[in-house]
């Protein structure tokens, strides 16, 4: 068994010296890292939660960066009696029993589309970081430590001010000078960007990123394997699990929509979870036959969401037909592992788990859907504690048990720049920790070539029968291969157009210098006539009302629908070839839907419906809050405003959306009841279903942005 070693924080800690025991049992090697000499036991835990340890427990999600809170070690009355708490999942170089590198020591060594991945990582994390408070942990260079390409937090550091997307490109331009020739221009033009504030959400700074990342994809091949594996089990009379492709399978493809594993465990103890499974499989299947090969990576994870929504909704038709309640629904678990340019996609829902494994380690990369998780992410208890309370394991959410609107599909993904090794399995494998008991001995072989995919596969079906042997086992292996074809010269980044509120387009020129070349969006001869926001929503208004009547007379959706509203759903076409109706897009520039069942993605422009007309009547007042956390009302959006969704924050049992108002039909001072009314530029949060049932979604891709008042920086 490997080695159990620890990072100890808090002042307890300076009081002791290499080799001395904490609570009998911690051993000190060196510094804060500790070494647990009985790690089968369960370590103390705290009888309430503090505050210094509460952001690791919000944070859990993203565990694959930020280490987790063990327990805890008392000292003795000798010692000050002040406790030290253990981390566990940290950055320790097993081997050496030291940290890994800090990301400026590996940084001048790095390839350029390592350089982007580490930077794309850490802006990632900015955002739900700041939320907890601890952004500052982004900050300090001895706290951020590389693992190959994976980047790791040796620990979380409260913020002693408020911070914005300035420091964070402060602190990147520090490493510009040694970064490689191939990027340097590229990353001096975003810290530029940055550090004046023409960049202030960190969406923008990972769109950049993803763009140039891409580029670097091109100047290597890349290859993918997939086999998978499906066994009933020496303890189970039937087998409720199912995979695609199909079990025994081995296929090799470049990355594309057809580079997908899927791995489908039918929910225990309810009945026919067997159809479940291979009614999500065929369902999914289906529907990623429609991603187009050019899709970048925000509509590729809206659009894997929005499948899994679609798999939910078929199997809840069977359930609903059937007239199934209760326990008698049958659902499933998902994960699923996509293949696309250089990125590889995990959606995951219930808890079947993914895995990635590379020449330094083997992570967990999916948070199970239980109810132990969700009382961590809630800071309501530490993991090994939660994982012993009853019903712990009972899970929270899976495919066909309710219908979409509460649904919410995981979808994570993982840019690589070199060869990984993607395990999916259900829990007839994960259970009792046996990848992270065999991943050295049986699955790292493939990655050093002395092995064949097929053989790690079959191993593991035997290890999950042998060592475990309680459930049906489905395993899916994909073997992310990486080989350098050309060297890129450089990379450019055009500077932002502060006027409007998305990147240009960029592309690549095909001659050797391969640099960012700007394609201008095409403008109108009326573009320079009509400059006010009034005739902008005017124009809006007027679209609205010949696509209601389109959609009346023509179809009774328009625009693409993936989670139906309550009267007259639409469907869509799947597998089995029941009964369906097209969703035909709309050739107006503008495509209005007015379903609350749309998943206001990032990006999404909302027109407030006006109270004019009493078919589209605000059911409430429309008001933002100053935070997720507090209740204070910021201001109040008026009828006929136009917002854009900036960010978007998950918590367990809500979706909040933070806004933007790009203009508005309301000044400072013409309210009687001097109601505040938000303003262009103004921001603020609301929860995800106060605001659907109000509101139309607009596609606004086609529209000269410059007509709004705000939604200029972001």
């Amino acid at each position: 068994m490997p080695r159990h070693y620890l990072w100890a924080i808090g002042e307890g800690i300076k009081t002791y010296r290499p080799g001395e025991i904490i609570a009998e049992r911690y051993q000190v090697q060196h510094g804060n890292i500790l070494l647990d000499t009985q790690p089968e036991k369960m370590p103390q835990m705290p009888e309430e939660i503090p505050g210094v340890i509460e952001p690791y427990l919000k944070l859990f999600p993203y565990r694959l960066h930020i280490p987790q809170v063990f327990g805890l070690a008392p000292l003795t009355e000798t010692k000050g009696n002040k406790i030290i708490w253990l981390l566990e999942g940290g950055p320790i170089n097993q081997e050496e029993v030291s940290l890994v590198p800090e990301i400026t020591t590996a940084w001048k060594d790095a390839t350029p589309m390592r350089q982007l991945n580490w930077l794309w990582q850490i802006a990632q994390l900015w955002q739900p970081l700041n939320v907890q408070k601890v952004g500052s942990s982004l900050l300090n260079p001895e706290n951020l430590r590389v693992e190959g390409q994976l980047v790791r937090l040796v620990e979380l550091q409260r913020d002693e001010k408020s911070l914005t997307l300035q420091h964070l490109g402060q602190l990147w331009q520090q490493w510009v000078s040694s970064a490689n020739p191939v990027v340097e221009k590229f990353l001096k033009q975003l810290c530029q960007q940055m550090i004046a504030g023409e960049v202030q959400n960190a969406d923008l700074v990972i769109t950049q990123l993803d763009t140039a990342l891409e580029v670097l994809g091109r100047a290597q091949v890349r290859s993918v394997h997939i086999t998978t594996a499906t066994d009933t089990g020496p303890n189970r009379d039937h087998n409720e699990d199912a995979c695609h492709p199909p079990s025994q399978t081995v296929i090799s493809y470049p990355p594309s929509s057809k580079t997908v594993a899927i791995v489908c465990d039918g929910i225990g103890g309810q009945d026919r979870g067997e159809e479940a499974s291979q009614l999500a499989i065929k369902v999914l299947y289906q529907q990623l036959q429609n991603i187009p090969e050019n899709a970048d990576p925000l509509t590729l994870t809206t659009k894997l969401e929005e499948f899994a929504c679609v798999a939910n909704d078929a199997i809840c038709e069977c359930n609903d037909r059937e007239e199934r309640h209760g326990r008698e629904r049958m659902g499933t678990t998902l994960v699923m592992a996509l293949a696309h340019l250089h990125q590889l996609y995990i959606t995951h829902l219930g808890d079947s788990r993914a895995y990635w494994i590379t020449p330094r380690g083997c992570h967990q990369v999916t948070l199970d859907d239980d109810v132990a998780s969700r009382q961590v992410r809630l800071g309501y208890s530490l993991y090994h504690d939660a994982i012993k309370q009853a019903a712990s394991g009972a899970l929270i959410q899976a495919l066909g048990i309710t219908n979409s609107m509460s649904l919410h599909p995981t979808v994570q993904r993982f840019p690589i720049d070199e060869d990984s090794i993607f395990l999916i399995c259900s829990d007839g494998l994960s259970d009792k920790d046996r990848v992270e008991e065999y991943w050295q001995t049986e699955i790292l072989p493939l990655l050093e070539g002395k092995v064949d995919l097929a053989t790690v596969r079959d191993r593991l079906i035997e290890i999950a029968n042998t060592k475990n042997g309680h459930d049906n086992v489905t395993v899916a292996l994909v073997h992310y291969q990486v080989t350098p074809k050309s060297q890129t010269t450089e990379i450019s980044l055009p500077p932002i157009d502060v006027k409007t509120s998305h990147l240009q387009e960029l592309s690549v020129n095909s001659n050797s210098n391969s640099k960012f070349v700007e394609n201008k969006p095409k403008t109108s001869m009326y573009d320079s006539e009509y400059r006010s926001w009034w005739f902008y929503v005017l124009g809006i208004l007027i679209l609205l009302g010949l696509g209601g009547i389109l959609a009346y007379f023509l179809s009774p959706i328009a625009g693409e629908i993936i989670k139906p509203p309550t009267t007259e759903p639409p469907t869509t076409k799947i597998a089995d070839n029941r009964d369906v109706k097209e969703i035909e897009q709309s050739n107006l520039p503008i495509t209005p839907t007015f379903s609350p069942s749309l998943s206001l993605d990032v990006g999404s422009f909302i027109l407030i419906s006006s109270s004019d007309s009493p078919s589209e009547a605000l059911n409430e007042p429309i008001e933002l809050l100053t935070s997720t956390k507090d209740n204070t009302v910021k201001g109040r959006v008026a009828s006929g405003s136009i917002l854009k969704v900036t960010r978007k924050f998950y918590q367990p049992e809500e979706t909040w959306l933070e806004l933007e108002v790009c203009s508005t039909t309301k000044s400072l001072t013409t309210d009687p009841e001097f109601i505040y009314y938000l303003q262009p530029k103004d921001l603020g949060w609301i929860q995800k279903v106060k605001i659907e049932s109000n509101l139309y979604i607009i596609n606004m891709f086609d529209v000269n942005l410059e007509k709004l008042d705000g939604c200029f920086n972001n």
